[in-house]
C-alpha cells in the first residue's frame, strides 16, 4: 500500500537536507520516533542502519537502501511488523520569478505487513498511517520555516 505526503517548504533543498537527513532531528517533527539512532559505524550513507523506538514500546531497524544527498535517500525497515516496508524522502529545490528559492519535500511510504499484520494492519493501521504522515511533513514545513528555528544551521 502507498502512502504519500508532499509539502512545499519556503527554504532551500540544503536546509531541508540538513534537518531530514539528520537522525537525532527526527524526534523533533515525527512524533511516532521516541529515538532513533545510527547503529552502523561511519558516515551515513548507503547500508547505514538505525535502531528506532517508537511509543506502546515498539522498536524497528532500519537500512538506508538510496542515499543522493541534497537529493533523496529511501530506506527500507528490516525488522518489526512492517518489515518490508520503504519509505523514501524526494528533495527538488525550485525557483520563482522573483528569485525566492522553495524545496517540494515527497515522501513516499511503501507500506507491508508481516505476521498478523497482514491481515489486521490494512485495517487498523492504514487510516492512522496515512494522518501521520501528513502530520510529519507539516511539521517539518513548520519547523523550517519558523523565523527562530535556526535551519540554515545545522541542528
Amino acid at each position: 500500500m502507498k502512502i504519500e505526503a508532499t509539502s512545499r517548504i519556503n527554504r532551500t533543498v540544503d536546509d531541508v537536507w540538513k534537518l531530514v537527513a539528520d537522525a537525532s532531528t527526527w524526534p523533533k517533527w515525527a512524533p511516532v520516533y521516541l529515538e532513533l539512532e545510527q547503529t552502523s559505524a561511519g558516515p551515513v550513507g548507503m547500508g547505514a542502519t538505525f535502531h528506532s523506538k517508537h511509543p506502546q514500546n515498539r522498536t524497528l531497524d532500519e537500512r538506508l537502501i538510496e542515499y543522493e544527498p541534497s537529493r533523496r535517500f529511501a530506506f527500507e525497515f528490516i525488522s518489526g511488523p512492517i518489515k518490508g516496508s520503504r519509505e523514501t524522502y524526494h528533495l527538488e529545490g525550485t525557483t520563482d520569478e522573483q528569485g525566492k528559492t522553495t524545496t517540494n519535500l515527497t515522501r513516499e511510504f511503501d507500506l507491508k505487513f508481516s505476521g498478523i499484520f497482514k491481515v489486521l494492519g490494512p485495517i487498523l493501521v492504514t487510516p492512522g498511517f496515512k494522518k501521520e504522515k501528513r502530520v510529519e511533513v507539516d511539521n517539518l514545513k513548520r519547523l523550517l520555516e519558523e523565523p527562530d528555528s535556526g535551519a540554515s544551521r545545522p541542528p
